[in-house]
């Protein structure tokens, strides 16, 4: 029995990728069902043969339990108050990425997830499985929807966000989890639970669990869970300096392009995957000629006047920019600090910052201002200047900084109120660093 059984109606509770997906998923599978699409905002285009509810007629239908079958895009918080409604009044509430595990039972599925690194690793995986002559599928958070899409014949490699763990049913064959920090504290509720819904993908204990040593918070929430291997151990693959290494052997990794110690640390996680599904000769060399850096991710790109900018938008959290700034210690570094306000925590940042080779802080909106009143008090051997946006920030940092210094948008927060999306922030901020002054 599928959880489609004897329904007549289905709704899709949000409209963006995941949203086409589950339509384009139930009109060619369950052609008879009667589909309304919930949003809450206005749709740029309607689909034929649906129909549509916006805002509060959306959530009001929900609540009555108007729908057999509510299909929840992973934006849509899990603990809006909507959901009991709906589920107390009959509605039977699941998700893409569950419909696609319930689709493929037999698919060997690696589930990537992780507050920082989980982008990369996937396609790190995805890459070094091909490479070795795996047939590969990657979906899920890497900009392919799940539902619909085939497995690969021997691995489906799925990067997976704590909005689509929450709620997920499935247990996959391996699960990689590279850290846990502070975020989506708004979506969960609490940064317990962001937590707790992270880590249910390695719930069940078949599930082979590649879990990465240096993560404080990792370590303390595993406990004595079986079925664990560990990478950034002596015992395993781990970053020692500048190399990585199995035990005390050194990996060849000179194809490998990716700059900072925590691509390093990423390397031996996907290393130790590999080892994990019959691939040892990961021991001794990593072919990853090819393997592009991911966008939004330290893209080094040339600004006007030939200076070196670094676009690191997709760091929101201040552990992320942390990374970033290691991976350029041996640069002097004026950075694009501030976003939206997720209550982070920057003393360990402020810490680096005292001893680094620092030209400036331009603070952005809107944790600006709580940055610029922490870091009161204490004596910065360099310029912080609070702007109301990134242009004005982009100009005030031209006739700051020294030509020499890198221009590094690592801003430690989410990008909304400003901006669309972290990539909509990064887009703009490469346009404003290569126009003319």
């Amino acid at each position: 029995m599928t959880i489609f059984e004897g329904a007549q109606t289905a709704a899709i509770w949000g409209f963006g990728r995941e949203g086409h997906a589950a339509l384009d998923y139930l009109t060619s599978r369950y052609p008879r069902l009667a589909i309304t699409i919930l949003n809450d905002t206005q749709l740029r285009e309607t689909p034929t043969g649906v129909s549509v509810l916006i805002g509060d007629e959306a959530t009001k239908a929900l609540a009555a339990g108007a729908f057999d079958i509510v299909v929840k895009s992973p934006g849509i918080s899990l603990y809006r108050s909507e959901i009991a409604r709906a589920k107390a009044a009959g509605s039977r509430l699941t998700s893409g990425v569950n419909l696609w595990f319930a689709d493929n039972p037999k698919a060997h599925t690696i589930a990537v997830t992780g507050t920082k690194g989980k982008s990369t690793l996937a396609r790190l995986l995805h890459h070094m499985l091909t490479k070795a002559g795996r047939d590969v599928a990657l979906i899920g958070n890497v900009g392919v929807a799940a539902l619909g899409q085939n497995p690969g014949r021997d691995h489906t490699v799925l990067e997976l966000s704590s909005y689509q763990i929450a709620d997920m049913d499935a247990a996959p064959s391996i699960a990689l989890v590279t850290n846990l920090y502070v975020d989506h504290t708004p979506w969960h509720g609490s940064i317990a639970q962001y937590h707790h819904d992270k880590l249910r993908l390695i719930e069940n204990p078949r599930t082979l669990a590649v879990l990465n040593a240096n993560s404080e918070k990792l370590v303390a929430a595993i406990g004595g869970r079986a079925n664990v291997f560990w990478y950034g151990r002596e015992d395993g693959f781990h970053a020692r300096g500048d190399r990585l290494y199995h035990c005390d052997d050194p990996v060849d990794t000179a194809s490998f392009p990716l700059r900072g110690a925590h691509n390093l640390e990423n390397l031996a996680g996907a290393c130790t995957l590999l080892y994990l599904v019959g691939l040892h000769e990961v021991r001794k060399r990593v072919d990853l000629s090819g393997f592009a850096q991911l966008r939004h991710r330290l893209e080094e790109f040339t600004g006007d006047g030939g200076r070196i900018c670094v676009n690191d938008s997709i760091s929101t959290v201040p552990e992320a920019t942390l990374v970033a700034l290691r991976a350029y210690a041996d640069k002097q570094v004026t950075l694009f600090l501030g976003g939206t306000d997720r209550g982070q925590d920057h003393a360990e940042l402020f810490d680096y910052l005292v001893h680094a080779n620092i030209a400036g802080v331009i603070l952005l909106p809107d944790t600006g201002g709580r940055i610029r009143q922490e870091m009161a008090g204490r004596q910065w051997p360099f310029a912080i200047r609070e702007t109301s946006n990134l242009r004005e920030g982009v100009a005030i940092a031209r006739q700051l900084a020294p030509a020499e210094s890198v221009f590094l948008l690592s801003p430690a927060a989410p990008s909304f109120g400003q901006f669309r999306d972290f990539e909509e922030r990064g887009d703009s901020f490469i346009a404003l660093c290569k126009a003319s002054a």
